[in-house]
């Protein structure tokens, strides 16, 4: 198994035990629930569900087609992004919910981008990764 491909199945399962711990922390404290809410969601639904989706893509998605990964590299990249993205934008939700300064809302949304762009490598190195070569048309 390729490092990346490890690494976003690793990434996800933290991710998820982050995000049961936060849900577990909304639960005993109702009142938590507007400064962690996105977050909670975030971690769960991305962290877990898009990064599980992501490992998993780049291991078996290459097999079935019989064709080798377009660019690990640009799998890196997108590892690195998308954990830069997500961190980021959930710190900054955090303070942005816990202190109100428009400071945090802006910088969440620059790591919200950071973590929409990582989603483009994924799309672009998965959709040339699964085009066909010329011979096989």
């Amino acid at each position: 198994m390729d490092r990346y491909t490890r690494c976003f199945v690793k990434g996800s399962l933290i991710y998820l035990a982050i995000g049961v711990v936060l849900g577990v922390m909304m639960a005993a404290h109702g009142d938590w629930t507007p400064l962690l809410g996105r977050t909670h969601n975030h971690f769960n639904l991305v962290g877990f569900v898009c990064f599980m989706i992501f490992g998993v893509g780049y291991h078996i998605l290459p097999r079935f087609t019989g064709r080798p990964l377009h660019s690990a590299k640009l799998a890196d990249l997108h590892l690195w992004l998308a954990n830069i993205g997500l961190i980021g934008m959930s710190i900054f939700w955090i303070l942005d919910a816990g202190f109100e300064q428009y400071v945090f809302e802006f910088l969440a949304v620059l790591f919200s981008i950071i973590l929409g762009i990582s989603m483009i490598v994924f799309i672009y190195n998965m959709w040339k990764s699964l085009i066909p070569l010329p011979q096989e048309e």
